[in-house]
């Protein structure tokens, strides 16, 4: 991991921060103590911010872990350190995940998890209170836990994001000879 800082805070705030990965990996030990690589591609984390515009971007993509990127704009005044919480601003954000196993190592112990899952939402609102609007599509879910007997398969997931709200569309699997199928919605 490298990092390039460049930043003045004389009358005008200025800066040009980058957290990025120059090579390696990230290994996921899970309960068992079995070591699980990223395939990490890509990662990095920046903000430039000039004359008031600040201009964040996220990346991250590995071979197991997915994609995701994101990038936000925001506009204040020039001699301002921090976009204030009431602030305008725009945005996207997207992600896919593959293969959701590969996220097993944050799960509580005994949890799997399988299918894929992907994420594509533009974001507005204010800096303090950020809103999305997009959509969540998860194919060929899967959950379980042989300890709880839990073993859901076949599962998919049909979700709005708008605002501060998520409306889930379908969220549905398969366990044994039944199934089990979700409506209804939350507040983010």
């Amino acid at each position: 991991v490298g990092a390039t800082l460049d930043v003045t805070a004389d009358q005008r705030f200025a800066a040009d921060i980058v957290l990025e990965r120059r090579g390696g990996d990230l290994l996921i030990t899970d309960e068992l103590g079995i070591a699980q690589s990223l395939g990490l591609t890509d990662l990095r984390v920046s903000l430039v911010a000039r004359d008031g515009l600040w201009q964040f971007a996220q990346a991250a993509a590995g071979t197991r872990l997915g994609e995701m990127a994101g990038a936000q704009v925001l506009r204040t005044g020039a001699d301002r350190r921090w976009p204030a919480a009431d602030t305008p601003m725009e945005g996207v954000l997207e992600m896919r995940v593959a293969n959701l196993g590969a996220w097993g190592a944050w799960v509580p112990p005994g949890w799997r998890l399988g299918g894929n899952l992907r994420v594509s939402a533009g974001l507005g609102g204010r800096f303090g209170t950020p809103e999305l609007r997009g959509e969540m599509v998860g194919r060929q879910l899967a959950v379980r836990n042989v300890l709880q007997g839990v073993n859901l398969t076949d599962g998919e997931l049909q979700a709005s994001l708008a605002g501060d709200q998520v409306k889930v569309e379908r969220f549905g699997f398969q366990g044994g000879d039944g199934t089990l199928v979700l409506t209804g919605g939350g507040t983010l």
